[in-house]
């Protein structure tokens, strides 16, 4: 098969960041589903460990996608952050305020397992803590949202190719600079700024139209990359001060073969639709895998075939459940804070004439 170049105008450009995140979006539910089932089973059905490098693939996607919705834009400061505060807290905190109701009543179906008590104020401003958040999975929010200052402060106005290079430099410095600080990892893991970095020079070839389509490379990429993960992973590395370091080449490899499949996307409609709702999947499943164990002890089941029904069911009722979230809930809030900051700034623009 002749490899072609991928231009950012055409449609499998979306398919293919969409189907990245839906992909993405998918190991991270098997993952913390896998954790209920085998400690229900008792050890007998094995954790999915690999599904935590869905995150990091999450970081690379966030690189690109910020590097190219910027690229020889004009955009002040003000204008990137307010679009990417509308995009990350309306429904975080409406989820935050969901869980924080439900730890008021039932405490024990947040952070159960946690080995320090949940930061409720640490959870609305995604302030870095080692605590867990009331949404737990919103600590990776507090790297985006540090990611966007950054970049704001490094990239912008105009983010050329050169400043997306500085960013790229800065990021990787703070990377290196944290480790050898001695911080807690726990608190602030700056390794992880690198997969970032890796997301934006992968942001910068696409433009480039460095990435050509081809399906023998993207195959060979994706296997090569996830044998690397798992290596690293196992040898605890994915839970150290050196994720980032150990991670960052794997997840950039999947996540370059991922884009460079290109139309082949275009076929599978479900993971594309998982990648539409793919942030509401990420930050409600866990709302819905509580379900989980409660279900397996309700109907009083042992067996490993049953804890393994019951686990598929949910994960697979959580993604349905995680749309529908999506559509009446993330779409259109997203919309309706974006319509107010423009009739705000229509309000304030005609006052000054």
């Amino acid at each position: 098969m002749k490899s072609q170049s991928i231009a950012v105008d055409q449609p499998q450009y979306v398919e293919s960041i969409q189907a990245g995140r839906g992909i993405a979006a998918l190991l991270v539910v098997i993952h913390h589903a896998a954790q209920k089932a085998h400690a229900l089973s008792g050890g007998a059905i094995p954790l999915f460990d690999f599904g935590i490098i869905g995150v990091d693939i999450f970081f690379m996607i966030s690189g690109f996608i910020i590097y190219f919705v910027t690229a020889n834009k004009t955009m002040t400061h003000v204008e990137f952050m307010e679009k990417r505060i509308i995009r990350v807290f309306p429904l975080y905190w409406g989820l935050s305020l969901l869980a924080l109701a439900v730890f008021m009543l039932a405490p024990k179906l947040i952070n159960s397992n946690a080995q320090e008590p949940t930061d409720i104020a640490a959870s609305f401003f995604l302030w870095p803590t080692s605590a867990p958040y009331l949404v737990n999975n919103g600590w990776t929010l507090t790297y985006e949202i540090i990611f966007y200052g950054l970049w704001a402060l490094v990239a912008l106005p105009t983010a050329r190719p050169r400043n997306a290079y500085l960013a790229c430099l800065v990021l990787a410095a703070a990377s290196f600079i944290g480790l050898l600080s001695g911080l807690d990892y726990k608190v602030m893991n700056f390794s992880l700024f690198l997969e970032f970095a890796f997301g934006v020079a992968i942001g910068v070839a696409f433009k480039k139209g460095l990435i050509r389509q081809s399906t023998p490379v993207s195959i060979v990429l994706m296997a090569a990359g996830a044998f690397l993960a798992h290596l690293a992973i196992s040898e605890g590395l994915g839970s150290s001060e050196l994720r980032g370091f150990a991670l960052a080449i794997p997840s950039a490899m999947i996540f370059f073969g991922l884009i460079s499949l290109g139309s082949f996307w275009a076929r599978l409609r479900v993971i594309l639709a998982i990648g539409d709702s793919s942030y509401s999947l990420y930050l409600f499943h866990p709302f819905i895998l509580v379900a989980i164990p409660l279900t397996v002890k309700l109907l009083g089941f042992t067996s490993v075939p049953q804890i393994l029904a019951i686990s598929v069911a949910i994960c697979i009722a959580s993604i349905w459940a995680s749309h529908m979230v999506y559509r009446f809930v993330e779409f259109p809030l997203t919309q309706m804070m974006r319509g107010m900051i423009k009739s705000a700034k229509s309000f304030s623009g005609a006052r000054a004439r």
